[in-house]
């Protein structure tokens, strides 16, 4: 095996494991009602679930995103959120998607001394922030099962009514 493959696979299971241990750093953190580092948690979570995308986009290290802000910028520019997601989360929640990432991106600089905002060290944001990564999961797991399904169908190994049958099903996907 290659020192690049393996490489590869290092960093991929490297961020899969910072989002795990972020998420279960934020529900300790949570519970002990340390509402601020339950959010500076759960966006550095949000960080390392988009790292995992920027990773299988881009190869090279020099073409990947260095902070968060460029991560969110990226993941609607790429569209790595499904449109019918971001027509859901329109209908449904007040403000969009991306001013929200950002305004997590916003709240996890209060790490930095000049930037912290006592306001947001509350159980309420953290469960905003919260509902907000969760979703993004499910964006972003509902797009790579659909990434996979068309990798298979260009490849030959399901027929075109197997794909147009599962997509029919992805269409009629309730959020």
């Amino acid at each position: 095996m290659s020192r690049k493959h393996k490489s590869k696979r290092v960093y991929l299971k490297k961020m899969a494991e910072a989002a795990q241990f972020y998420r279960k750093e934020a529900e300790k953190c949570y519970k002990a009602r340390a509402y601020f580092s339950a959010l500076v948690a759960r966006s550095c979570e949000l960080e390392a679930l988009l790292r995992l995308f920027d990773f299988v986009e881009n190869i090279r290290p020099k073409d990947r995103c260095q902070n968060l802000n460029w991560l969110i910028n990226r993941a609607f520019a790429r569209h790595w959120i499904p449109h019918d997601a971001l027509r859901h989360w329109k209908k449904t929640e007040r403000a969009p998607l991306k001013a929200v990432l950002h305004e997590i991106r916003e709240a996890r600089n209060g790490v930095h001394a000049n930037l912290f905002e006592k306001r947001l060290a509350k159980a309420q944001t953290v469960k905003n922030v919260t509902f907000v990564v969760h979703a993004m999961y499910s964006f972003l797991k509902v797009k790579n099962a659909r990434n996979f399904m068309k990798h298979l169908h260009e490849r030959g190994e399901i027929s075109d009514a197997e794909y147009r049958k599962w997509m029919k099903g992805q269409e009629s996907m309730a959020w």
